[in-house]
């Protein structure tokens, strides 16, 4: 039996913006990675969470794509440890990864 959370609309979005985050400090600019990540930050606190997330999977405590698509996979992996590495975390390492991009002087294919 399908789920409705898999591979819907949601998904596909989610999907899409995961790894337009992950190759974005490849992409933008560093002082528009900045911005993403304010702005990230600030959904957060606004919403309580990723819009996608609950949009999908509803309000569940420590949900993220993350885990249940890795549980899907079957992994097992502490649920509340990647919630907090994945919301507070990982944005800083992708900061960092677009600041040391700069100090290279890498060049964004995009901005």
């Amino acid at each position: 039996m399908k789920n409705k959370n898999d591979f819907g609309l949601i998904f596909w979005i989610h999907l899409i913006l995961i790894v337009l985050v992950y190759t974005s400090p490849f992409l933008f600019n560093w002082r528009l990675m900045i911005l993403f990540v304010f702005l990230y930050y600030l959904q957060i606190i606004i919403f309580n969470g990723c819009i996608l997330t609950e949009k999908q999977f509803g309000k569940r405590e420590y949900m993220t794509f993350y885990h249940y698509y890795f549980t899907k996979l079957g992994l097992k992996i502490n649920k509340r440890f990647l919630y907090y590495l994945m919301r507070w975390i990982m944005p800083l390492i992708i900061l960092s990864v677009s600041l040391v991009l700069r100090l290279l002087n890498y060049n964004p294919l995009i901005l």
